[in-house]
């Protein structure tokens, strides 16, 4: 209904206007497009095939302000055949809805301009009515995949069939877990209320069916997904506007009740996400190689040195070049070259560097066990720092 409503929208808006009128939702995918009328480019005949926006088409309007204008945008040509456009936010109380977009070309005039903000108010007004109806169903979805976590094996599995029920899940199993996470837990905005709102964004971003959301808590957001829509939802998380966050998933449950089994991988994956620069903030606990070793160990920032007497003294914001020479040198399996050459550096370098490694932590780089304890104490001291701050 609201999608028809709205194509009512989009084509009588291009009548009037002599130009063509796509509707998108918050996620940029198109719920509205007019018949093609007056000038076309490469960008708008993308969106209407695909019934997406490409990354590097988002990229470039995510610079210019989209995500967070709440007046229109003008968008000069994306490409060098492509055309201007006008970006009508769709908001309702400060809430992004979605977008409405004209070709600029002929440029419009003030008149027109007043028009299409009448139509955007229209369709801001349907898209807060399929908003609120959607919240309503991941309500009752929430309430039951929060039971899905429960202890109770009754309890999970009436949860399980209801759900099933409702169709609430599109996809085939296997299922998966996630838990989403603020990467600054003690930021501005961390906290239940933050994490109802990154809610509320991923459910009006999220294609139906691709994932159902358990109640938000204090310090976390669970989802419950199937395991080849995790991909997708991983990248989501990291698109959202605002203060960065973090996600790990786990799991390939066969079956919807026994997903809860996976809960404390898929936290610890979060936990390395956050840690680790070189997961980009989204990690999958079967991905997470010989970091996963240190799930169930205790991990104090003195952990590092249980494992590897002295190897605090190479974890000095001094010492940060032979640290990141050892690293380089482990990684690539003591392979001096690879390692040279990662680091670009000469392998006389290399190898100088190393021995000042061994002059700071007493280990014979020569000796399997040494170099085996030297690289697990490095990895476990990346996830044993300080947290990073970034807001």
């Amino acid at each position: 209904m609201f999608e028809q409503q709205l194509q009512v929208i989009a084509e009588r808006l291009a009548d009037a206007l002599h130009r063509s009128v796509i509707i998108d939702d918050a996620a940029l995918r198109p719920v509205a497009v007019s018949a093609q009328t007056g000038l076309v480019d490469a960008s708008r005949v993308e969106a209407v095939l695909q019934r997406r926006t490409s990354p590097r088409v988002r990229r470039m309007l995510s610079e210019r302000g989209i995500f967070t204008a709440r007046e229109p945008v003008s968008i000069p040509a994306l490409e060098p055949a492509g055309l201007p456009r006008l970006c009508l936010p769709l908001v309702h109380r400060d809430q992004l809805l979605g977008f409405l977009w004209l070709i600029d070309e002929p440029p419009l005039t003030a008149a027109q301009i007043e028009r299409a903000k009448a139509a955007a108010a229209q369709a801001s007004r349907l898209l807060q009515q399929r908003a609120a109806q959607q919240a309503a169903e991941f309500g009752t979805f929430a309430a039951l995949a929060s039971a899905l976590l429960q202890p109770g094996e009754r309890r999970r599995a009436a949860a399980a069939r209801k759900l099933a029920d409702l169709a609430a899940l599109a996809g085939s199993p296997p299922y998966a877990l996630a838990v989403i996470r603020y990467l600054a837990a003690d930021g501005p905005a961390a906290g239940r209320d933050g994490l109802v709102r990154v809610a509320g964004d991923l459910r009006r971003r999220a294609l139906p069916g691709s994932f159902v959301l358990a109640t938000p808590g204090q310090r976390e957001l669970v989802v419950i997904t199937t395991r080849d829509a995790a991909g997708p939802l991983r990248d989501a998380v990291r698109a959202l506007p605002g203060p960065p966050l973090v996600i790990g998933t786990a799991g390939a449950a066969a079956v919807l009740d026994a997903v809860h089994a996976e809960l404390d991988s898929a936290r610890y994956a979060a936990e390395v996400a956050a840690a680790v620069p070189a997961f980009d903030r989204a990690a999958d606990w079967g991905e997470l190689g010989s970091y996963a070793v240190f799930e169930y160990l205790p991990r104090d920032q003195a952990a590092p040195e249980r494992i590897c007497l002295g190897i605090t003294a190479l974890l000095t914001e001094r010492t940060g070049m032979y640290e990141a020479t050892i690293r380089a040198y482990l990684d690539c399996g003591g392979n001096a070259q690879q390692a040279a050459a990662r680091l670009h550096i000469h392998r006389t370098t290399l190898y100088w560097r190393l021995a000042r490694v061994t002059d700071l932590v007493a280990v014979d780089l020569n000796t399997g066990d040494d170099r085996l304890k030297l690289h697990l104490a490095l990895k476990l001291a990346e996830l044993t720092r300080p947290a990073r701050r970034v807001i």
